[in-house]
């Protein structure tokens, strides 16, 4: 369920709730008061009844899935209960003879004294045509009155002051059409904000997607500090950086999922990669990409954290006790054991949002992205699963047992480069 679906339901309920006790309170506030009309009592009496059946029909069943349904249960229930409830109340004044009517000038200058108040909780719906029906619903009541009301040949428009103050027939032409256009501005300016709102709801949605995106893959100090930035995320950007580039995939994966169902990769897959992307965004890194069962990442992406190579190599320690973890849990299960590789190499890169309009990505593009690919594969070759380039190791600190591999010739690549395996 997204976010706007998710207020639609509550919005709604409230609503319902709003209802409920409107409707409660009108039939309680009616119950000492019993009208000797039967027909007028039971009119008084069944319209909040109808009310609050329909709106605790809908607070108790409405979902995503039937929202439409029940609002179209909500809304004109509301109204038919409340204008029967009126009706009731009117009922003594239609049987009388027209001529008997008192003052009906001022009772037609007051048909409009509930509408703001329905119209106004319009705003409680997102949709459209939702907020439309009921500001259509909520004019049936005087628009029903002013049709009441001028049927009557006694009633006269005017702007004189002299019978409007004596003459309850009277209606004050000028006052009346001023609350027509007034009524009129208030629908617009109810239907613009309802538009505005829905605009604003649907922007903060964006953004939480765009929150979203950002934890998939930085960690949550460097998604702040994105956050934070004047910069816009998504413009195509770069910069030269200098980074630490790691490379992980899982030892002889094509030969381990020949003998599992598609679910079971997909679930061995989302549970490695979750204890590997933990591990990098301990150490403020950030996931570049999966590719099958391989995990890249970079460290001192946006920006530098000032010692981003051994962070790459701490990471790199924290997910291979992550994987042991693991791997204990597995043999309780009777699973198989899961080994990987892991290589880290360090250097200039260029990074930044690349693609086209469609769609943009954050990467890092640089001869740094391919040794370190290199040296992860080339993990096959010696007695370790953790190897790093010289380079790397010269910066960081650590008491791990190592061995230095001297002019390993990387394929594809003129120059050869130091290796060092740790154990």
């Amino acid at each position: 369920m997204d976010v706007v679906n998710t207020w639609e339901i509550r919005l709604a309920k409230i609503i319902c709730i709003l209802g409920m006790g409107m409707s409660a309170f009108m039939f309680i506030t009616e119950l000492p008061y019993p009208k000797e009309d039967i027909q007028q009592d039971l009119l008084v009496k069944s319209g909040p009844l109808i009310m609050f059946i329909s709106v605790a029909l809908g607070f108790f069943r409405i979902n995503v899935r039937n929202y439409n349904k029940y609002i179209a249960i909500i809304a004109p229930g509301i109204f038919l209960g409340f204008n029967i409830m009126v009706l009731g109340h009117q009922l003594d004044m239609l049987k009388m003879p027209d001529d008997k009517v008192i003052a009906p000038g001022r009772l037609l200058e007051h048909i409009f004294i509930i509408f703001p108040f329905f119209a106004l909780l319009s705003l409680f719906f997102i949709r459209l045509w939702a907020i439309l029906l009921w500001l259509a619903l909520s004019l049936i009541q005087p628009v029903k009155d002013y049709y009441i009301f001028t049927r009557l040949d006694q009633l006269y428009f005017t702007n004189d002051w002299e019978l409007l103050a004596t003459d309850g027939n009277a209606v004050n032409q000028g006052i009346f059409s001023d609350y027509i256009t007034l009524y009129m501005l208030y629908l617009v300016a109810i239907a613009a904000f309802a538009v505005f709102n829905r605009w604003v709801l649907r922007s903060t949605v964006e953004l939480e997607k765009s929150r979203a995106n950002y934890s998939r893959y930085f960690s949550p100090d460097v998604r702040d500090e994105i956050e934070s930035s004047t910069n816009n995320a998504n413009e195509k950007s770069s910069r030269d950086l200098t980074v630490a580039v790691m490379f992980t995939d899982i030892v002889g994966f094509t030969k381990l999922s020949e003998k599992m169902q598609p679910k079971e990769v997909l679930e061995l897959l989302s549970e490695y990669q979750t204890l590997m992307v933990d591990a990098i965004f301990q150490h403020k890194g950030t996931v570049d990409k999966f590719i099958g069962d391989a995990v890249m990442a970079n460290f001192g992406t946006p920006k530098s954290h000032g010692n981003d190579a051994q962070n790459a190599f701490d990471c790199a320690l924290l997910m291979n006790k992550k994987l042991s973890d693991w791997n204990i849990e597995r043999e309780k299960k009777g699973l198989v054991k899961i080994e990987h590789r892991i290589g880290i190499h360090y250097g200039p890169c260029v990074a930044g949002n690349m693609g086209s309009e469609q769609r943009v990505e954050f990467a890092v593009i640089g001869d740094v992205v391919n040794v370190a690919s290199r040296i992860c594969d080339a993990c096959k070759e010696f007695d370790t699963n953790f190897l790093v380039s010289l380079d790397l190791e010269k910066k960081v600190s650590h008491k791990e047992d190592n061995k230095r591999v001297s002019n390993y010739k990387i394929r594809g690549r003129k120059d050869a480069i130091d290796l060092v395996k740790i154990y």
